[in-house]
């Protein structure tokens, strides 16, 4: 039985993703398309690809595209790619009016504001009749596709994880080296606090992170404690999440941590970010954040170095979860065959595996994560982050299943209650029972 905990927020694009901009519900559950909804067929004509990503990941997906192309000569692809935010805005209006791609992107933090809907095809039908194949892909990861009714609606083809980042040159001199194996929470600020006294003028043991969704999601996770209920409510109680703003306010009111107003100029993105930047000894930042992070780092002088760890440990294990991305196919595809072919392809496929090279997430796929793990190009930095994978994976994470709103409501609500505390604008007491009561109305449905 699969475990439900449920978790982070971006942009409010997600909570309409399927209503369309036009206030348009999508509410069509019929299995459009026609033929071949168990994937099976003739893979021929053309099909829409759209996905998120820069100038590089474009640069590859649309390689991996070409060589699909090459093997199948009947298909040609229509390409649209975005950056993340004009992605789903874009996917809002596509939904709206039907005509959503036949592969479209995906992450799981997404995914059941369209099962609501019933505007995805389950692909459970295509892996029973061999046209997406998922035997070489762990069953944790597979899950994370499944939406609320256990059925499969999208295929993970990356998978990312958050990662505890720790400077290892600034642990060094501080005298405390690297938490210890499976370190717990309370070893985890024991040690940033014994840092904090030893650190240079300027530097802080971490940032003020209490606000931080993922952070708390691993401390959640770890100590055994449910996330979201099955009605897509929040499913930890106010007693939990006070436990965990008053641990971070201690750090915070200790100095231990950076102040609030400090931590508010933080620039976007992990390898802007303050530990990149030497500022701090340890943050949480996306386990594939290590190489761009490390290199910004490499810029500031003193030969410092980055490091990842797996996220604290607790009474239930490690504190990992899975934050996958993967293709899905709507109601209205028309051409199901060649999208489960693509999907199948662009997921399993070794050559297509070495032209991506785990660009958004490691590769799911086993052999093809071997492959470029055994590659002796592949740069150490890019090594850790793969292999620390692969140890997390190992443990069995914990699927969470995000409820309906859940981008577009808890992750801004979350951060935004703890910066209230953080500033002395509330109590933990007041700012928790505010969280409830707007994430709760958020949640769901």
């Amino acid at each position: 039985m699969r475990t439900r905990f449920g978790t982070t927020a971006l942009a409010c694009a997600a909570l309409l993703v399927v209503a369309g901009c036009n206030g348009t519900s999508v509410t069509d559950d019929t299995a459009g398309g026609g033929t071949g909804q168990d994937g099976k067929g003739e893979v021929t004509g053309e099909l829409q690809l759209t996905f998120w990503g820069g100038a590089n990941r474009a640069a590859k997906t649309n390689a991996v595209a070409d060589l699909f192309v090459k093997e199948h000569a009947g298909v040609t692809i229509d390409r649209q790619n975005a950056d993340f935010g004009n992605y789903f805005n874009k996917l809002n209006i596509q939904a709206s009016s039907k005509t959503l791609p036949c592969v479209m992107q995906l992450q799981g933090r997404q995914l059941n504001d369209y099962t609501k809907r019933k505007v995805l095809l389950p692909l459970d039908p295509m892996i029973e009749s061999g046209a997406i194949k998922v035997d070489d892909i762990p069953k944790e990861v597979v899950d994370t596709g499944r939406g609320p009714d256990g059925k499969l609606y999208f295929l993970p083809y990356g998978a990312a994880y958050d990662a505890v980042g720790v400077n290892e040159t600034l642990a060094t001199q501080a005298g405390v080296g690297l938490p210890p194996e499976d370190y717990t929470w309370a070893q985890y600020t024991d040690w940033m606090t014994r840092a904090s006294a030893k650190l240079p003028q300027g530097t802080f043991a971490a940032g003020s992170r209490g606000g931080l969704p993922n952070f708390f999601i691993a401390y959640q996770l770890a100590n055994g404690k449910q996330l979201f209920t099955d009605d897509g409510k929040l499913g930890f109680t106010k007693e939990s999440l006070a436990e965990y703003w008053t641990m971070w306010e201690k750090l915070r009111k200790a100095g231990t941590t950076m102040g609030a107003d400090a931590q508010a100029d933080e620039p976007e993105g992990a390898e802007q970010g303050f530990i990149a930047q030497g500022k701090l000894l340890t943050d949480s930042i996306p386990g594939n954040a290590l190489t761009p992070a490390s290199g910004t780092l490499a810029t500031k002088g003193g030969g410092q170095k980055l490091t990842t760890l797996p996220m604290p440990s607790g009474p239930s294990g490690g504190g990992n979860a899975m934050f996958t991305s993967g293709f899905a196919i709507p109601t209205n595809c028309d051409n199901v065959p060649t999208a489960a072919a693509f999907i199948d392809f662009f997921t399993n496929d070794p050559e297509a595996g070495a032209v991506f090279k785990s660009d958004n997430g490691a590769a799911t796929n086993q052999k093809v994560l071997q492959a470029q793990l055994d590659d002796p190009e592949l740069p150490d930095l890019k090594k850790r982050e793969l292999a620390l994978y692969q140890q997390i994976v190992a443990k069995k994470p914990p699927t969470i299943l995000y409820p309906p709103g859940y981008q577009a409501t808890f992750e801004s609500t979350f951060t935004r209650s703890y910066e209230e505390i953080a500033f002395g604008k509330k109590t933990v007491e007041q700012a928790v029972e505010s969280f409830f009561t707007e994430a709760n109305a958020g949640l769901g449905g």
